[in-house]
Protein backbone atom coordinates (compact mmCIF):
# COMPACT_ATOMS: atom_id res chain seq x y z
CA UNK A 1 0.00 0.00 0.00
CA UNK A 2 1.23 3.22 -1.24
CA UNK A 3 1.60 6.09 1.55
CA UNK A 4 0.16 9.60 0.86
CA UNK A 5 2.46 12.21 0.68
CA UNK A 6 0.71 15.01 2.93
CA UNK A 7 0.38 18.39 2.02
CA UNK A 8 1.64 21.53 4.62
CA UNK A 9 -1.86 21.83 5.98
CA UNK A 10 -2.08 17.74 6.74
CA UNK A 11 1.20 17.98 8.38
CA UNK A 12 0.79 20.89 10.59
CA UNK A 13 -3.08 19.30 11.60
CA UNK A 14 -1.24 16.21 12.58
CA UNK A 15 1.45 18.07 14.19
CA UNK A 16 -0.98 19.78 16.52
CA UNK A 17 -1.96 16.51 17.25
CA UNK A 18 0.90 15.07 18.24
CA UNK A 19 2.12 17.88 20.13
CA UNK A 20 -1.03 17.63 22.82
CA UNK A 21 0.23 14.44 23.36
CA UNK A 22 3.33 15.32 24.15
CA UNK A 23 1.93 17.88 26.03
CA UNK A 24 -0.22 15.30 28.11
CA UNK A 25 3.26 13.21 28.53
CA UNK A 26 4.75 16.52 30.08
CA UNK A 27 1.87 16.25 32.52
CA UNK A 28 2.14 12.92 33.43
CA UNK A 29 5.60 13.02 33.99
CA UNK A 30 7.72 15.47 35.99
CA UNK A 31 10.45 15.80 32.89
CA UNK A 32 11.57 18.77 34.62
CA UNK A 33 13.71 16.15 36.97
CA UNK A 34 14.99 13.68 34.09
CA UNK A 35 18.44 13.57 34.36
CA UNK A 36 19.27 14.33 30.64
CA UNK A 37 23.21 14.77 30.26
CA UNK A 38 25.07 16.91 27.63
CA UNK A 39 26.65 14.87 25.05
CA UNK A 40 23.56 12.44 24.55
CA UNK A 41 21.84 11.63 22.07
CA UNK A 42 18.20 11.16 21.84
CA UNK A 43 15.17 10.23 19.54
CA UNK A 44 13.23 13.76 19.46
CA UNK A 45 9.80 14.79 17.98
CA UNK A 46 10.90 18.43 16.38
CA UNK A 47 7.25 18.42 14.76
CA UNK A 48 6.21 19.99 11.35
CA UNK A 49 8.82 22.27 10.17
CA UNK A 50 8.89 26.06 8.41
CA UNK A 51 11.38 27.08 6.19
CA UNK A 52 14.70 25.11 6.36
CA UNK A 53 14.43 24.24 9.71
CA UNK A 54 15.17 20.10 10.67
CA UNK A 55 12.10 18.52 11.52
CA UNK A 56 9.87 15.76 11.02
CA UNK A 57 6.67 14.14 12.53
CA UNK A 58 8.90 11.34 13.38
CA UNK A 59 11.62 11.18 15.36
CA UNK A 60 14.86 12.44 14.69
CA UNK A 61 18.14 12.60 16.47
CA UNK A 62 19.48 15.14 18.45
CA UNK A 63 22.16 15.93 20.38
CA UNK A 64 21.84 17.63 23.99
CA UNK A 65 24.33 20.19 24.46
CA UNK A 66 23.31 22.38 27.49
CA UNK A 67 25.28 22.07 30.36
CA UNK A 68 24.39 19.93 32.79
CA UNK A 69 23.39 22.19 35.25
CA UNK A 70 20.55 23.38 33.11
CA UNK A 71 19.99 19.75 32.23
CA UNK A 72 19.19 19.01 35.42
CA UNK A 73 17.30 21.79 36.65
CA UNK A 74 15.05 22.85 33.55
CA UNK A 75 12.25 21.30 31.87
CA UNK A 76 14.02 22.36 28.72
CA UNK A 77 17.50 20.99 27.05
CA UNK A 78 19.91 22.92 24.63
CA UNK A 79 19.95 20.21 21.18
CA UNK A 80 21.29 20.17 17.60
CA UNK A 81 19.46 17.97 15.41
CA UNK A 82 21.20 15.61 13.23
CA UNK A 83 21.39 14.84 9.84
CA UNK A 84 22.30 11.92 7.58
CA UNK A 85 22.64 14.57 4.87
CA UNK A 86 26.29 15.51 5.45
CA UNK A 87 27.52 18.27 2.91
CA UNK A 88 30.63 18.45 1.56
CA UNK A 89 33.27 21.07 -0.43
CA UNK A 90 33.60 20.54 -4.06
CA UNK A 91 36.79 20.73 -5.94
CA UNK A 92 37.22 22.99 -9.50
CA UNK A 93 35.65 20.11 -11.04
CA UNK A 94 32.62 19.65 -9.37
CA UNK A 95 33.73 17.07 -7.39
CA UNK A 96 32.84 16.28 -3.87
CA UNK A 97 35.79 16.68 -1.58
CA UNK A 98 36.33 14.94 1.74
CA UNK A 99 36.48 18.59 3.22
CA UNK A 100 33.43 20.23 5.19
CA UNK A 101 31.08 22.67 3.63
CA UNK A 102 30.51 24.59 6.35
CA UNK A 103 33.54 25.05 9.30
CA UNK A 104 30.63 25.13 11.42
CA UNK A 105 29.49 21.96 10.61
CA UNK A 106 30.67 18.52 12.23
CA UNK A 107 30.53 14.92 11.45
CA UNK A 108 29.89 12.28 14.34
CA UNK A 109 30.77 8.44 13.14
CA UNK A 110 28.24 6.14 13.82
CA UNK A 111 29.56 3.73 16.26
CA UNK A 112 28.91 1.09 19.13
CA UNK A 113 28.15 3.65 21.83
CA UNK A 114 26.22 6.51 19.75
CA UNK A 115 24.50 3.28 18.11
CA UNK A 116 23.45 6.42 15.23
CA UNK A 117 21.83 4.44 12.30
CA UNK A 118 24.21 6.81 10.19
CA UNK A 119 27.18 9.04 10.24
CA UNK A 120 25.63 12.42 10.80
CA UNK A 121 26.29 16.06 10.87
CA UNK A 122 25.73 17.62 13.32
CA UNK A 123 24.86 21.32 12.08
CA UNK A 124 25.68 23.63 14.47
CA UNK A 125 22.94 26.95 13.08
CA UNK A 126 20.63 25.08 13.69
CA UNK A 127 20.68 25.10 17.80
CA UNK A 128 17.21 25.13 19.61
CA UNK A 129 15.72 24.67 22.98
CA UNK A 130 12.90 21.41 23.57
CA UNK A 131 11.15 20.54 26.19
CA UNK A 132 12.35 17.02 27.87
CA UNK A 133 8.76 16.40 26.82
CA UNK A 134 9.99 15.92 23.23
CA UNK A 135 12.71 13.21 24.02
CA UNK A 136 12.09 10.01 22.56
CA UNK A 137 14.79 6.86 22.94
CA UNK A 138 18.00 7.27 24.51
CA UNK A 139 20.52 6.40 21.42
CA UNK A 140 23.56 7.24 23.00
CA UNK A 141 26.59 9.27 23.92
CA UNK A 142 28.91 10.57 21.84
CA UNK A 143 32.67 10.95 22.68
CA UNK A 144 34.69 13.85 24.54
CA UNK A 145 36.69 14.24 21.89
CA UNK A 146 33.78 14.43 19.17
CA UNK A 147 31.72 16.51 21.82
CA UNK A 148 34.78 19.13 22.13
CA UNK A 149 34.60 19.91 18.72
CA UNK A 150 30.75 20.26 18.56
CA UNK A 151 31.61 22.42 21.16
CA UNK A 152 34.44 24.63 18.92
CA UNK A 153 31.58 24.89 15.78
CA UNK A 154 29.08 25.79 18.23
CA UNK A 155 31.38 28.78 19.50
CA UNK A 156 32.23 29.52 15.37
CA UNK A 157 28.61 29.53 14.43
CA UNK A 158 27.63 32.41 17.12
CA UNK A 159 30.72 33.82 17.11
CA UNK A 160 31.17 34.03 20.96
Amino acid sequence: MAIKKMNKYESLFRWTADKLKIQEKFKKNNQANWKVPRGAVYGCYLGENVGFEKGTLESRPVLVVSIDEINKSSGNVVVIPLSKNIKYKKDKNGNFTKQLKYSWHYVVKRSQRNKLKYNSAVQCEDIRVVSKSRLGNFIGFIDRADMKEVSKRIKKALQV
